[in-house]
């Protein structure tokens, strides 16, 4: 096999057995282009520094990354390093494992004897580190920060004590400390670029040249990860509820526009009965969509530290396999609400009206991800999101129709004007008659006319732009925000 792996297997042995079985793996790596992997128990110095890269876990999540020797460096330089002659491994388990059993002896026995527990204090992490070797910023809040410094017992007198935080209050054990130091950001991007080159330029007689660090093509990755997105997204936008809600929402709309004549008292209604629709749905997409990145951060940043799939197929992916999910739901609704309202008795309309309405869904979706992907703090998101959507949605010409002019520019990346204008211009494609009721008397009344002109209500209603330049334009901001 091209790639070993092998779990503790030093294990039961004495340390001269253990260096020689290491020394025979690391012969069969160099001589026959083989991938050792292995998890290693309680390694003596040689062993630990015999091997060419090293990774720590704690918790699942990944604390450093490189070789034996700047890991070494990596902890001197968070202020945890590792004393003279003292093995190193042996250092990186005093950091990493955290014993509650002997952490509640020591507190129950500080207890009993009346004496005060030990306090720790950290102060800030430099931030200049990050970008070198992965070492990230212990405040996340962009204040400023200091090198990190740890004190048992009362701390230094000197001490600036505005700069002090006990470790019981951020619960920043020492294992923690170096599970938030390690920028998973920073090391991903450095692996979005790295290739993995072979140290010797032929080996029995082939050139290993450069490899790719993904062990799979980019098609496989897309189809992997779609297949898990689609398995995810089903199990949370199909479920009976969220049937049940379209459904009833429908039922209430179209009870509400319920068997609308094609006269001139239901022109307003009928604009109004497709704002609702576009309305809901798009902000519906929105705000679910705001969500898929932020709930899926860690996943991601460690899958991707790992080098398991490519950012751009993971996106893809993601945004391919919810698409169709989440189109099911507005379909439901505009089947039953569009006949119970009346809204037209062709079924092209129908067709067409259904399709503007699932545009507008792709449209708010794509705008919801690049806020949730551009944003990490949900709270964040979430009140630029309301902002955001509430403001394209009063742009979109049915509240406000005559919008100051140094604000007008707005309406053209709303996604509820174009899917507004559109569906209006199917709509209101014949002769609508004159009714008596004074609704549009102005076109009426004053002309003398018995009907009033697909043209004329139109340019009453400013209603913008053909169909297929609004529905282009749905089109756009459907895909240009993902791309951002």
């Amino acid at each position: 096999p091209s790639c070993l792996l092998l779990d503790e297997p030093t294990s039961g042995l004495d340390s001269t057995s253990a260096v020689a079985l290491m020394h025979m793996l690391l012969q069969l790596a160099r001589a026959q282009n083989k991938t050792v992997i292995t998890s290693i128990h309680q390694p003596n110095s040689a062993l630990f520094h015999s091997f060419d890269k090293l990774i720590m876990l704690a918790e699942g999540n990944v604390v450093y990354f490189g070789t034996p020797r700047d890991s070494l460096t990596y902890l001197r330089d968070c202020k945890l390093a590792c004393p003279d002659g003292y093995n190193a491994a042996d250092h990186w388990m005093d950091l990493l494992v955290h014993d509650t059993a002997i952490e509640e002896t020591t507190m129950a026995s500080a207890n009993s004897s009346g004496e005060e527990p030990t306090e720790r204090y950290v102060l800030g992490m430099d931030d200049t580190s990050r970008s070198g070797n992965g070492v990230a910023s212990l405040g996340d809040d962009g204040g400023a920060n200091t090198n990190v410094e740890v004190f048992d017992g009362a701390a230094p007198s000197n001490t600036d004590v505005s700069k002090r935080v006990m470790f019981d209050d951020l619960n920043l054990t020492t294992r923690a400390q170096l599970i938030r130091a390690w920028d998973k950001d920073a090391i991903a991007a450095q692996m979005d670029l790295a290739t993995i080159s072979n140290d010797d330029d032929e080996v029995g007689g082939v050139n290993a040249g450069s490899y790719s660090k993904y062990n799979t093509s980019w098609g496989m990755q897309y189809r992997v990860l779609v297949h898990r997105s689609l398995k995810n997204s089903r199990s949370a936008i199909f479920t009976p509820i969220n049937l049940i809600k379209s459904a009833a929402i429908a039922l209430v709309s179209g009870a509400l526009w319920f068997q609308m004549d094609y006269t001139e008292a239901n022109v307003y209604d009928l604009s109004s009965y497709f704002f609702f629709t576009m309305t809901y749905w798009v902000f519906d997409s929105m705000f679910t969509a705001l969500m898929t990145f932020p709930a899926e951060r860690e996943v991601i940043l460690k899958e991707r530290s790992s080098g398991s799939y490519h950012l751009g197929a993971y996106f893809l992916a993601k945004s391919t396999s919810e698409m169709p999910t989440r189109l099911v739901l507005p379909l439901i609704y505009m089947t039953i609400s569009f006949w119970m309202a009346g809204v037209s008795d062709r079924f092209e309309i129908f067709v067409y009206t259904t399709l503007i309405s699932l545009l507008s869904v792709v449209a708010g979706e794509a705008i919801g991800l690049m806020v949730g992907a551009s944003i990490y703090d949900m709270e964040q998101a979430m009140t630029i999101m309301t902002v955001v959507s509430l403001a394209l949605m009063l742009l979109g010409g049915f509240f406000v129709a005559n919008v100051p002019s140094w604000l007008n520019w707005g309406k053209f990346v709303s996604p509820f004007k174009y899917s507004f204008d559109a569906s209006r211009q199917l709509i209101f494609d014949r002769n609508i008659p004159c009714d008596g009721s004074g609704a549009l008397e102005s076109l009426c009344a004053d002309n003398g006319m018995t009907s009033i002109p697909p043209e004329d209500i139109i340019e009453f209603l400013n209603i913008q732009g053909s169909v297929g330049f609004n529905v282009g334009l749905l089109i756009v901001i459907g895909i240009v925000p993902r791309c951002v």
